[in-house]
């Protein structure tokens, strides 16, 4: 198989469609899109893969985990159902229509079955390791979404794109990958953490004979209702990512991966933590482990720039941007279940001159920045969605300006996602240049995801791993 980047490193042993039961609901649903969701419409996929250590041949891959995989599949997406569906996106506004996913009956989500066509013990080794890894064999073991369709009818055209596909891919006698490629505008981390939550847990029973999955907290709770728009901001924001999609498309065709991109995970233990921390603690009082890793990196980022040779000019105050995003299920008033279906995160700008992150008191103003920006969203009398209205105004603001954020989060356990066959041995957010993840052996310590440049990568690096106290 080639995907998008194109690399043939597996072979295709069985691309297939599956379905929750036809018994699921009525024949037609709808579920209509926030401003929460809308916001997203101009995103491109999400990429991650799980990797799982258990030797097996491919006969019993075939005949015995790739049956149960989808079965369980097929059973989680009862409850998932929109996954198996299509967004449906008006090109226009000539009805005043707004997005939705559509589900019909018998809809279903693409599965693709692949095998590593290499030397399986050095690929799955290297692909689930820590040292920089190419992207693009990465993103052999992640499908691509089909192919958008369209429907023309009388007074407007609809888009409609597939919003979630899946590749189990086998390294014969080693272990296997499991591949998301996911929409946004369906999901945001914590629901697709819910949903493959879901999915491991449905396998692990029915491999031992259960059927019971009504207590799962982790079933998704759809109802739109419970997110207030009193200003109309669904329809004022697709109307904006109507006007803004060609400017999305262009920027992000330009930060398409480069064949010399690579993947990287760097360890920050406890300790390593704690020290920073203490650092923190002298300029604000209870600094959180997110603020004070998230500033590490941005000072770092900076510098490594600099290092490569990027001119930083006192007079000229290059601006740059740390981005992250809110959780607001908690916060909203009145608040919302953890496992509402959909968008629910709120993005958060921290800003700050280049000179000020590569001095002395880089982290220091990293630091500030950082809890100021979160301490404005989330801790103000309008509550969390203070500022909303003027979103699109920032990202108008913020272009060609230097900017990151970061994706994941060290409060969700990926590393719980136990299909029956053991923890992951690896977890990877492939399509982003930052990503945080709690770690797999160690409660304290943290997983950092870095793709970047070969170059760029030894330079950040070099600089992360020398500022940090061991």
């Amino acid at each position: 198989m080639t995907n998008a980047a194109g690399n043939n490193m597996v072979d295709v042993l069985e691309h297939c469609r599956v379905s929750p039961p036809l018994d699921l609901l009525v024949a037609t649903n709808f579920l209509p899109l926030t401003f929460f969701d809308i916001f997203w419409l101009n995103w491109p996929s999400l990429a991650r893969v799980y990797f799982y250590e258990f030797p097996c041949s491919t006969t019993e891959f075939t005949q015995t985990i790739v049956p149960h995989l989808k079965k369980s599949l097929a059973s989680t997406l009862k409850h998932y159902y929109p996954f198996c569906g299509n967004l449906l996106t008006p090109t226009t506004l000539s009805n005043n229509t707004t997005p939705a996913i559509r589900y019909l009956d018998a809809d279903s989500v693409s599965l693709i079955i692949a095998e590593f066509n290499g030397i399986a013990s050095e690929g799955f080794r290297n692909l689930s390791g820590d040292d920089a890894r190419d992207v693009d064999d990465l993103l052999a073991l992640v499908p691509d979404l089909p192919q958008d369709g369209i429907v023309t009818g009388e007074d407007e055209t609809v888009l409609v794109s597939p919003v979630l596909s899946i590749q189990v891919t086998l390294f014969p006698d080693h272990g296997f990958s499991i591949g998301f490629r996911n929409s946004h505008v369906v999901a945001d981390g914590k629901t697709l953490y819910n949903f493959i939550s879901t999915w491991a847990s449905i396998n692990a029973k029915q491999l031992i004979g259960e059927d019971d999955y009504k207590n799962l907290d982790t079933l998704p709770f759809y109802d739109r209702s419970v997110i207030k728009d009193p200003k109309g901001l669904a329809s004022i924001f697709f109307a904006e990512c109507l006007r803004m999609a060609k400017e999305f498309t262009k920027a992000f065709a330009q930060k398409v991966h480069r064949k010399d991109m690579v993947k990287a995970t760097l360890v920050m233990n406890e300790a390593q933590i704690y020290e920073l921390k203490k650092l923190a603690s002298a300029l604000l009082p209870h600094v959180s482990t997110f603020v004070v890793v998230c500033a590490y990196v941005w000072t770092c980022m900076a510098k490594a720039r600099a290092a490569l040779g990027q001119e930083i000019n006192v007079e000229t105050e290059v601006v740059e941007h740390f981005v992250f995003v809110v959780n607001t299920r908690a916060r909203l008033d009145p608040p919302i279940t953890s496992n509402y279906f959909g968008n629910a995160v709120f993005p958060c700008w921290s800003t700050l001159n280049t000179i000020q992150l590569v001095g002395e008191e880089g982290f220091g103003n990293a630091v500030k920045e950082i809890r100021r920006a979160l301490d404005e969203q989330i801790n103000n009398e309008e509550g969390v969605l203070k500022g909303i209205d003027t979103i699109f105004d920032r990202i108008k603001a913020t272009k060609g300006k230097i900017k990151f954020g970061v994706a994941g989060s060290p409060k969700f356990d990926y590393y719980s996602t136990d299909f029956g066959w053991g923890k992951p041995k690896k977890y990877e957010v492939i399509s982003e240049k930052f990503a945080l993840a709690g770690s797999r052996d160690s409660k304290g310590d943290l997983e950092l995801g870095f793709c970047l440049s070969r170059h760029e990568m030894h330079a950040f690096t070099t600089i992360f791993t020398d500022g940090l106290i061991n």
